[in-house]
Order: C-alpha cells, then structure tokens, then sequence
C-alpha cells in the first residue's frame, strides 16, 4: 500500500446495500403468493381417486379404461364423467358433455363414441386421441365411457386388435 493512499477511518460507515429493501419485499411478496398458488393448484388438480368399483376392478377392458378415462380425460370430465373436471370451468361455448347422460349429442354407438374419442369434436376443445392411444386403449376408453353412461360394454368393444 502506498503512503498516498488516504486510510479510511476505522468508524467509516458500511457501504450501502446493492439491494432495494422496497424491491427486496416486493420479491419476498411474490415468492409467497407463488407457493400459495402452487399448494392452491395442488389441492385442486390433486385430488385423490376412489378405488374402482368392483364390477370394474373385475373386467380388466373396463379396469383398462377406467385407467386411460383418469389420465386422459378426468381433467375436463371427472372423474365419475359428469363434466365437472377441475379444468371444466375454464371451458365454455360448449361446455364439456356429461358423459353420465342418457343422451350424447355426437351418438352413443360404440363406433360413434370411438369416433369423437380419436378424432375429436371440430369447433369444441375436445382434441382426438386417436395418435395417442394404441387401438386397445381406444376401445377399452370407449367400454369405459359407455359404463359411466349406465350401459354394457358392446362385445365388439371386448376384441382385442392385437
């Protein structure tokens, strides 16, 4: 050290923060609305799932679907298929079908359900699977909505495409 150096005084005051204490609590403000929202979102898509009834447990074309129904389709539809998803009340003009009534405006044949399923329903937010599901997941979806709808699973349905 040079001797043209001043020497700060020892009871020199510390340098100032770099940080904004304003700005500090207005992140600090964000951070805990951020993990409100996160534990808000978790309590509503993470709700829990019943176990399957017995009469789906024990056919494994329904068990199939049932399982394909609750990755796929539960988030607009469901659970049970009453339209009621936690993503349902976001979507509107038309609203997403109750697939628990007696009647479906695109036809309740199996090969019209398989249909709307693969392919979609143009002008709704109803997208096809039919790129994503294999051929066996489709009709095992098909069997399982048509059990939310009070109805038999067609024998047709039952054949596997393998």
């Amino acid at each position: 050290m040079s001797t043209d150096e001043p020497i700060p005084p020892a009871s020199a005051p510390a340098p100032e923060s770099a940080i904004d204490p304003r700005a500090a609590r207005w992140v600090g403000l964000f951070m805990i609305v951020l993990v409100a929202g996160g534990f808000a979102a978790f309590r509503m898509f993470g709700r829990s799932v019943p176990p399957a009834p017995a009469e789906v447990a024990g056919d494994p074309i329904l068990s199939r679907g049932r399982d394909v129904f609750l990755g796929r389709c539960a988030v607009c539809h469901g659970n049970e298929g009453r339209g009621d998803g936690p993503l349902a009340p976001t979507i509107a003009n038309p609203p997403v079908g109750n697939l628990t009534d007696d009647e479906w405006k695109h036809g309740d044949r199996p090969d019209q359900v398989a249909a709307v399923i693969a392919k979609g329903v143009a002008g709704t937010r109803m997208e096809g699977w039919g790129r994503t599901l294999d051929p066996d997941d489709l009709r095992a979806v098909t069997a399982y909505v048509d059990h939310l709808a009070g109805r038999t699973a067609p024998a047709e349905l039952r054949k596997s495409g393998r």
